[in-house]
């Protein structure tokens, strides 16, 4: 008999190990394996509120490269390691490129490369680069309504309906929280749906711009970002 188990089972190991010697008379052996941490120290899983499903249905091909492509670069050559099947050798040549220019994030994107092909497919892993370029890098060319919603299943949505006014679409659904901060973004030029800039806050938004009638991605600045789902 053998069990494996986390290095944080130890102590329901031993207590098991005891019970079956005591039970059965037999003995029985186990190992040990050290956790996987992220970077503060906490272990994967649902009760800490960050579990990676290796089913796409319940994280899809997209959000497991947004997750791994933002690895911590204290963690990378660890996980490297851990999840993949690349030899030794050719882990240190990524790291050793990687920590030349850190922000092209080498290694984080090989990480994903290998974890999505294995567990999703090459299809998938493709489909997950091209839907997170298009939407970070401003060509929405390509995505159909559907890829975006599986794609972005974590953003915040908005429910739409008709036409709306750009700075009530903004104000009434929170994407803003005034309609004076509504029009400094819009003069900042910081206002986009569907990768193209908005400034006239009277600017009349409705499904005829809509990918495939149906889905508007409104970005707020660089980094935050909403999907309007047409009723």
């Amino acid at each position: 008999i053998m069990q494996v188990e986390g290095s944080d089972q130890w102590g329901n190991i031993t207590t098991g190990l005891d019970l079956i010697k005591k039970k059965l008379g037999k003995d029985a052996y186990a190992f040990t394996m050290p956790l996987v941490l992220d970077k503060y120290g906490n272990k994967f899983g649902k009760s800490e509120g960050n579990a990676l499903w290796l089913d796409k249905e319940k994280t899809s091909s997209y959000e497991l490269y947004q997750y791994l492509i933002n690895s911590s670069d204290e963690k990378i050559e660890e996980y490297l390691k851990v999840f993949t099947f690349l030899e030794p050798e050719e882990i240190m040549n990524i790291v050793e490129e990687h920590n030349k220019e850190p922000h092209l994030r080498l290694a984080q994107k090989k990480l994903a490369e290998c974890i999505i092909t294995d567990i999703h497919g090459k299809e998938d892993y493709d489909k997950a680069v091209m839907i997170s370029n298009a939407l970070f890098g401003g060509d929405l060319t390509g995505l159909t309504a559907d890829e975006i919603l599986v794609g972005m299943k974590m953003v915040p949505s908005i429910n739409i309906s008709g036409e709306v006014k750009l700075i009530d679409l903004l104000v009434d659904n929170g994407i803003c929280s005034s309609r004076r901060e509504a029009r400094e973004m819009l003069a900042a030029n910081a206002i986009s749906i569907n990768n193209e800039k908005y400034t006239d806050e009277n600017a009349v938004i409705d499904k005829s711009i809509a990918i495939d009638g149906k889905v508007l991605v409104i970005r707020k600045g660089k980094k935050k970002q909403f999907i309007g789902i047409y009723e």
